[in-house]
């Protein structure tokens, strides 16, 4: 009997698995040696998991796949055999008999054995062979996940997984991505590859891109494989790519928990080519290792996610003023990095998507970390959060140019909002509202660009405008804002447009004639185009509003009173609306 602990990884040369045990290794041993077979080394490669008596199998037509048929001779027939071979079975060994070997056409090899190779001890040779292998596999198994859950339980991270998978199996190791981008690289000292080689020699095999080329030597056993985007099967596989020009073997595992394809865990081989027994331990290590860097990945992810929530509810914080005082504020701005004194101003955006579907909450808050580093720059600080379906990014304004210019820091800004509208609008394949606040010194004063941003962004939406628009663009709103909120014009809003909107005038349709009247400077023939209606019907109405007003509407005067009245109450709508998202009670 072999030693199990000294050939337990050990096996035929070939395809075959090393880790299972084979029909060819089974003929190596003591008992079986006079053993005589005229099957060829392919059928001899076939595996071997277990042993039956004949009368058991031929009680029933189950399938044999691993099982060798033990038999005496005056029990076999030529006709039977060929049953046992659609049945998948291994092997059939015959005991006792000395005539013509049968022909091995029936698809199994047949073994003749001497007459004192009887079931029991064959059986029990299968069995110890079997358990001899897998016990060896279990305890180096078990080796190797000890030395890397170590690592897991101090949260060393994944380089240092990498570097233990390097150490563990004497060659190149590498952690990579579903799209077999790489995050965490660990060369070997004999035979060194470029990260970035490696990488793009699976991407290319994965993809099919040089299957045929840069492989020719791949166990076609192993199927077709799979895309970089498709989850893979579990389960180590062994590639041999070309990576910068030089024939290599690579043992992978893909990271799957809970069903996800989290990226692959690689060996490659540092000898060309490697033993069976190398493959054996590298399929171990990386099938050890996959779920222990799927576990650290997971936890790294978490703690990905705390931070950012953490750092959420700082910007959110910052934009709706909740610090209960200034020494609040200085101490969670530190935590950051941020500086308190420094000048900001608040960009936001919305129509990213449909808030009710699924997937809006993860792509919004992907879009905010993108554009948190959207054109980074030294010393300056980029939070971007999402508030409900409204994107905002805080910006440190650091204005290039003459910073004695009165309007260079919203200037910076403005340039800042246009290059985020584009970038948003080639993400998400849509128009994209973006509207900014002024610029205001400290941290303490977000809230203020913060809430201009947002009325900004309101009247926009009202007005259909498609251009980036600022709080300081809109000049006559900006100057219009206190007045709008004020009692005296909120009432005289309410006053003016009152008469226009009674149901029994005519409803919006008569406020709408008088403010396209007016916002044509008066021309009765434009603003009939603009409502599609026709001249004498816009006559009409205009008459009729005049004397629901009182007032002459071909007066500049008047005209200019309805016109205030409307602004007014658009801006104040959209401040009242603006407010009860910021403080809602």
């Amino acid at each position: 009997m072999t030693d199990p602990s000294a050939e337990a990884l050990h096996g035929p040369p070939g395809d075959v698995d090393p880790q299972h045990l084979t029909v060819g290794r089974l003929l190596q041993e003591r008992l079986l040696r006079p053993a005589r077979t005229t099957a060829s080394a392919q059928l001899l490669d076939a595996a071997v998991t277990w042993c039956l008596p004949w009368d058991e199998v031929q009680t029933s037509v189950d399938p044999l796949p691993g099982v060798v048929v033990h038999a005496r001779a005056e029990q076999v027939r030529p006709a039977l055999l060929a049953g046992l071979g659609r049945r998948s079975a291994a092997a059939i060994v015959v005991a006792g008999g000395a005539g013509d070997l049968p022909d091995p056409a029936c698809g199994l090899p047949v073994i003749h054995v001497g007459a004192h190779v009887g079931f029991r001890q064959l059986s029990q040779l299968v069995a110890e062979l079997v358990l001899a292998r897998d016990t060896h596999v279990l305890r180096y198994g078990l080796r190797v996940h000890r030395s890397l859950v170590e690592l897991l339980y101090r949260g060393a991270g994944l380089a240092a997984l990498g570097h233990q998978m390097a150490r563990l199996s004497g060659c190149t190791a590498a952690i990579l991505d579903p799209q077999y981008r790489v995050l965490a690289f660990e060369p070997s000292r004999d035979r060194v590859f470029e990260a970035a080689a490696v990488a793009d020699a699976l991407r290319e095999d994965a993809s099919g891109v040089t299957a045929d080329s840069a492989s020719p030597g791949r166990d076609a056993a192993a199927g077709p494989r799979p895309a970089a985007t498709e989850q893979p099967p579990a389960g180590p596989q062994v590639r041999t790519l070309l990576i910068d020009g030089i024939s290599a073997t690579c043992v992978l595992n893909p990271i799957l928990l809970s069903g996800r394809h989290d990226g692959w865990v690689v060996i490659v081989e540092s000898a060309d080519p490697p033993s069976p027994h190398e493959v054996a331990q590298h399929r171990v290590v990386v099938e050890q290792a996959a779920t222990i860097v799927g576990t650290e990945m997971l936890r790294l992810r978490s703690v990905e996610q705390a931070e950012e929530r953490a750092r959420g509810d700082f910007v959110h914080a910052l934009l709706h003023g909740r610090f209960s005082n200034q020494h609040e504020l200085e101490a969670r701005a530190a935590h950051y990095d941020f500086p308190v004194g420094a000048t900001y101003g608040v960009v936001v955006a919305n129509g990213l998507g449909s808030v009710g579907s699924p997937d809006s909450p993860t792509a919004l808050f992907q879009l905010a970390r993108h554009a948190a580093r959207l054109d980074a720059r030294p010393n300056g600080h980029t939070l971007a959060t999402v508030v409900g379906d409204v994107l905002a990014v805080v910006r440190q304004v650091n204005p290039t140019g003459r910073r004695d210019s009165p309007d260079a820091q919203d200037r910076a800004l403005a340039d800042f909002a246009r290059t985020l509208q584009a970038e948003l609008e080639r993400r998400t394949q849509r128009p994209v509202a973006v509207a900014h606040g002024r610029c205001v010194g400290g941290a303490g004063r977000i809230f203020d660009s913060y809430r201009e941003a947002r009325i900004a962004l309101g009247i926009r939406n009202r007005l259909g405008m498609d251009q980036v628009c600022g709080f300081q663009d809109l000049r006559v709103f900006a100057a219009l804002v206190e007045l709008a909120e004020s009692p005296q014009g909120r009432a005289f809003a309410r006053d003016m447009l009152a008469p226009l909107r009674d149901s029994r005038a005519g409803g919006s349709g008569l406020e709408q004639a008088v403010i396209a009247y007016v916002a044509s400077g008066g021309n009765l023939n434009a603003a009939a185009r603009e409502l599609h209606i026709h001249r004498n019907t816009m006559l009409y109405k205009l008459d009729r509003a005049s004397r629901l007003l009182q007032l002459d509407l071909r007066e500049a005067e008047h005209q200019f009173a309805v016109w205030l009245a409307h602004k007014l109450n658009l801006l104040a709508e959209t401040v009242t609306a603006v407010d009860r998202d910021l403080s809602p009670t």
